[in-house]
Parts: C-alpha cells; sequence; structure tokens
C-alpha cells in the first residue's frame, strides 16, 4: 500500500464527502495502491450513514466522544499505506501535490514530512508560523517515522498539536519539508467554532510547547511573548477570560512538565525551529551591506525575539514594532513602543525587517511594505520548490 488518507470529523458530513469525492476522482495512484481513513468524532449529522452508503470499501472509525484532532491518531496503526496524507475533512491536494509529495519523500529519506501551500476559497493562504511546523490538513508524512513518534498527543484537542509533532521529528533528526508548488486547497467551512475555546487553546497549548520543549534559558522569554501576544489577541475578541483560564492551565502544565521531565529540544532543532543565530546573521549581513542605523520591526509576530535580538546583535536602533492589528495598539515589546505602519513610519526609520515568517503570510506583508517605504528591507523567509523532482510516480505493489 503506497498512501493511506487520513481525515478527522465532526458533524461536517457534506464537506467530507465533498473531499471524498475528490480524492476518488483525482488520487494519481492505482485503487489497490491507496486507501482513505475516516476517525469521526461522534457526529450526529448522519455522517457515518452517508460516508458507508457512497463509499462502502473506505476504512471508517467512529468514536464514542469528541477527542479533538487529537483523535485522527487512531488511525496511524492499523493503515497501511508507506506514507499518511493528513485532511481537515474540507482540505484535499490540489494538482500533482500527492506526486511531487511522494517523489520528494522517495527521494529524501532524511525528510520526515512535507507541508504544502493551502489556498482558501478567497485566493488567500494559510499556514503555521513556523516554516518548519507542518500544517495538519495539508501534510504528507512517512509512516516509519509517525509510527515510533507516537503520533499527535491527547492534550492537544485543538491548537498547536501540529508543533508538537513537529518539535518531535526535527529532534529525532528528520526534516519536515514545505513547498509553494505542492498545493492544498481548504474550503475552510466554519461550523461549531467557539472562540473563547480558541483563545484559551492557543495561550494554554503555546504555553505546553514552552514548558516542555525550550531550554532554560528561553523558557521565561517565550513565556512572556506568547503570553503578552495570545492574550491581546483573546481581548479583541472579548474573551480576556479565557485567556486568564489559558494562564492558570499554563502553570499548572509548567509543573507537570517540571515533575515528569521535559523534552528538551538539542541545539539543532532550537536553531531550525526558532532561528536564533540564522536571523542574527541574516540581519548583520542586511545591516552590512545597506547600513541602516535605525529600523522598525513590522510585525509583531510569534517569533519576534529572535528578530528583536538579531537586531540588537547587529547594532541597530530598534524605533518600533510596526503592527496594523487593532489588538496590539498601545502595547510595548521589551521597551519597545507597538505602533500602526503609518505612525512607525513617522519614527523616521532608515530600514524595515519583516519578521513575520509565515510562508502564507510573508510575501504579502513585504509587498506592503514596499508599497509605502522606499528604504531597505529584509525579510527572514524564502520559498522553496521541489525543483529538478520528477513528478511522476510508479506505483509500487505492497
Amino acid at each position: 500500500m503506497r498512501l493511506s488518507y487520513v481525515i478527522v470529523t465532526h458533524n461536517r458530513r457534506e464537506s467530507l464527502l465533498t473531499t471524498l469525492r475528490h480524492l476518488h476522482a483525482t488520487t494519481p495512484l492505482p485503487p489497490d495502491h491507496w486507501e482513505a481513513w475516516v476517525v469521526d468524532n461522534a457526529s450526529t449529522d448522519g455522517t457515518e450513514a452517508a460516508v458507508r452508503a457512497e463509499f462502502p470499501a473506505l476504512n471508517y472509525l467512529a468514536r464514542s466522544t469528541n477527542e479533538g484532532v487529537w483523535a485522527r491518531s487512531v488511525a496511524f496503526q492499523p493503515s497501511r499505506g508507506e506514507y499518511i496524507i493528513l485532511l481537515d475533512d474540507d482540505s484535499y491536494p490540489i494538482g500533482d501535490a500527492v506526486t511531487r509529495s511522494l517523489s520528494h519523500l522517495d527521494a529524501h529519506p532524511e525528510c520526515a514530512a512535507v507541508v504544502g501551500k493551502v489556498v482558501l476559497p478567497d485566493g488567500s493562504q494559510e499556514g503555521c508560523a513556523f516554516p518548519a511546523v507542518m500544517l495538519s490538513g495539508a501534510v504528507c508524512i512517512r509512516r516509519s517515522v509517525l509510527l515510533p513518534l507516537g503520533g499527535f498527543r491527547p492534550e492537544f484537542f485543538r491548537k498547536a498539536g501540529e508543533y508538537d509533532l513537529s518539535y518531535r521529528i526535527w529532534q529525532a533528526g528528520f526534516r519536515v519539508d514545505r513547498f509553494e508548488d505542492v498545493v492544498y486547497r481548504h474550503d475552510k467551512v466554519l461550523t461549531g467554532r467557539s472562540k473563547p475555546f480558541a483563545h484559551r487553546m492557543d495561550l494554554r497549548n503555546n504555553l505546553i510547547l514552552i514548558e516542555r520543549y525550550l531550554p532554560e534559558r528561553l523558557r521565561a522569554i517565550y513565556r512572556a511573548d506568547v503570553t503578552q501576544r495570545y492574550s491581546a489577541l483573546a481581548r479583541k475578541d472579548d474573551c480576556g477570560w479565557a485567556a486568564m483560564q489559558a494562564r492558570i492551565e499554563g502553570a499548572i502544565w509548567r509543573v507537570r512538565e517540571a515533575i515528569s521531565g521535559r523534552q528538551t529540544l538539542g541545539n539543532a532543532a532550537i536553531e531550525t525551529l526558532y532561528e536564533l543565530e540564522s536571523q542574527a546573521a541574516k540581519v548583520l549581513e542586511w545591516a552590512t551591506l545597506y547600513q541602516p542605523n535605525r529600523v522598525i520591526i513590522a510585525d509583531f509576530s510569534k517569533n519576534l525575539y529572535a528578530t528583536y535580538q538579531a537586531c540588537l546583535r547587529a547594532g541597530l536602533d530598534v524605533a518600533a514594532v510596526a503592527d496594523d492589528n487593532t489588538a496590539f495598539a498601545g502595547l510595548s515589546y521589551r521597551g519597545i513602543p507597538v505602533l500602526r505602519m503609518e505612525a512607525a513610519l513617522g519614527t523616521a526609520p532608515t530600514g524595515v525587517v519583516l519578521s513575520n515568517v509565515n510562508p502564507a503570510q510573508c510575501r504579502e506583508k513585504a509587498a506592503k511594505i514596499k508599497a509605502i517605504f522606499r528604504g531597505p528591507i529584509l525579510t527572514l523567509w524564502q520559498p522553496q520548490y521541489t525543483a529538478g523532482i520528477a513528478t511522476r510516480v510508479t506505483a509500487r505493489a505492497a
């Protein structure tokens, strides 16, 4: 068996059926070389009956309760594919995404996962804030790596579970590669979503990651940063109490991780994920070339600290952090004011460093800055493509 699709769902029958029809119409493998698994988180909308009626050969795992996105892990052991593509019930690969993913994994045994560019219905994109982290609805994973790592973890009911798994992949000595020419569609069907719950999970789960994986020298720094950032985003949606609950739960997990034994990442994994030294080198090279003496950092991003410390190490005067999201209005970051872009440009910077390295946002952000600022701009992320990789996949018998 060459490929297994694993899809988790809850009360989104029509979206799931659309996705399954797409897979059956477009998967570039013989029928006996791929399979699909659906993990149903206790749907009550007739999902199981509808799926079994239209796709009787599909592997269906019905759960008795809603276990969140973690539930997809229950399909990993019984699945038979050499590779596993994880999908949401409203996401699916388009074009030659499957063939490119399988070809890259075939050619690069050190790569555990291939992540794709995700396109939304309005043409915009979505992606993880860290380029080295998978997006759990648009990734092809090597099963032989996934099983020993244990899959996703139940504490990440929603949000950040893909970070937890990606961290373990890098720590195990494998890679997560993202490519712009591996494309997925995400129809983004929004049903049953709770803003307070989402904000609580965002902050709580990021705090778990910090306590579990970061070395002591970084824990207090990133704990303060994610608390400030996600609390501000929650307050904007009138969900400040959810952020407070997340902070309390995060403090409990801090104790739990200390007692149970942290899974601190090695220096190589920390550098790949957080880019502390690579950003410092890029900023220094840029500063040496263009010689800006006063800069602004664009975007109150998730990994703002890496860019901030890189600017300081390069001897740059950081006048402001520029971000037009009203959630951050009036804040300061380590003594530096957070201003709207227009106000930040009023501080007379001679250069701009874009801290946002989210592949789904970086180029658009850079283009907007270039439209209003004529000085040097440093972009810290560059796209990658599966250049030179054959797009024809030869099916192999199980």
